[in-house]
């Protein structure tokens, strides 16, 4: 297929091509092998940071040059590692680049270059890979086609730090159900990404177990595995357990709780064990505090939701956890008129996230009174009534 380029933005930029972007391309086309080199290289220089240029070597056709050179065994290892590097930036452009390189084949090229023996290489392609199918144009199912591609990712999670974190990452991103879930199973994905979890980089330890909260989610044959691996002698809910304490990231804390959440949704925690009722349950309350990013505040109160839904005593355990009931009455405070005000980037911030945080606050509202009549009274009677119900008990329809 060809390389094209989206119509609203070839408009917008043809006019603006110029002669030093055209220069980039025509040296990719030099018979000498040294200036092609140093012309990939000075093309990797030019675009960092800069969408415009990224944009103008995209329809000047770099893309299927740079991929060309990449697949030819001619080819230096140095310069196939330079062209990985170059086409990792322009997929950090805009949504309508990965758009174009994913038009000119880019990810069977980049899964080419995984069989390479060559360290940098394979993580620049992996790289590349990485920020290709994180884009939300990537059909994740790419990664799926060929039947060879996910054994070879799990061999090559032995060779480096930066291996790990890219191949964890793309798992987490593009497992998106049930059929990714038992693909990714049956080829060892929990035996191989448990021990990453005692990595000595931060960077690993969270894409690992972001992707053991996207493989437990509503699978019972994964929870029940997960229950009984042992890493360095300690099982996963006891490192996943100490990843709620207080003193590690939030980002690790939230997606820990979330993991032991599915696990025991999937019924391989009982809802009475102490690393959900004295840890898990807590860490959600906590992520619900107004000291929280709104985007933390969102996940904290969707997931605590899910882990009380089904349990009375839960339910009854997270209401007096905390003043949860009336922290959660701050949700319907975004946006606020201080910020409307005083910071325009804060008010547009909270605009995009007021209805997350509505919907979210409902959700937990929702689970909280599923079952006791007692605590839908603290809800509809305290401080912490939602809005609507506020003015529902006065005889006012809420605007």
């Amino acid at each position: 297929m060809a390389c094209v380029l989206e119509p609203p933005l070839r408009m917008s930029v043809l006019s603006e091509v110029t002669a030093s972007s055209r220069h980039y391309v025509d040296r990719l086309f030099d018979p000498d092998p040294q200036k092609v080199l140093q012309g990939v290289i000075d093309m990797k220089n030019a675009v960092i940071g800069n969408n415009k240029q990224k944009a103008n070597l995209i329809v000047l056709g770099a893309v299927p040059r740079l991929l060309y050179l990449l697949q030819q065994e001619t080819s230096s290892t140095e310069l196939k590692t330079e062209c990985a590097v170059v086409l990792g930036s322009l997929s950090m452009g805009t949504e309508n680049n990965v758009k174009s390189l994913l038009d000119c084949n880019i990810i069977p090229a980049l899964l080419q270059g995984l069989l390479s023996s060559d360290l940098q290489f394979i993580e620049a392609c992996l790289r590349c890979l990485r920020t290709v199918f994180t884009s939300p144009v990537t059909p994740v199912e790419l990664l799926y086609t060929d039947a060879s591609v996910i054994p070879h990712l799990m061999l090559l999670l032995s060779r480096s730090i930066y291996a790990q974190e890219y191949i964890c990452q793309i798992y987490a991103h593009c497992c998106k159900g049930p059929d990714h879930q038992t693909i990714l199973f049956n080829h060892g994905v929990v035996q191989n990404i448990a021990h990453l979890l005692t990595s000595v980089s931060y960077k690993v330890r969270m894409q690992a177990l972001k992707c053991f909260s996207v493989l437990a989610f509503d699978n019972p044959q994964v929870s029940m595995t997960l229950a009984n691996v042992l890493v360095d002698g300690e099982l996963l809910p006891q490192i996943f357990a100490k990843m709620l304490q207080r003193d590690k990231p939030i980002e690790m804390q939230l997606t820990a709780a979330k993991c032991l959440t599915y696990m025991c949704r999937a019924g391989s925690i009982r809802t009475d064990d102490n690393c959900i009722v004295l840890k898990t349950l807590p860490c959600l309350v906590r992520m619900c505090s107004k000291e929280r990013l709104l985007e933390v505040r969102v996940e904290g109160a969707e997931t605590l939701a899910y882990l009380i839904e089904p349990d009375v005593e839960l339910q009854r355990i997270a209401s007096i956890t905390d003043h949860l009931i009336s922290m959660l009455a701050d949700y319907f405070k975004y946006p606020s008129s201080v910020s409307a005000i005083t910071d325009i980037k804060r008010l547009d911030h909270d605009l995009k996230h007021a209805h997350e945080l509505r919907q979210a606050a409902f959700k937990l509202y929702a689970s909280l009174g599923a079952n006791d009549e007692d605590i839908r009274k603290k809800v509809s009677l305290g401080e912490g009534r939602p809005p609507v119900l506020s003015a529902s008990r006065q005889g006012v329809t809420p605007t």
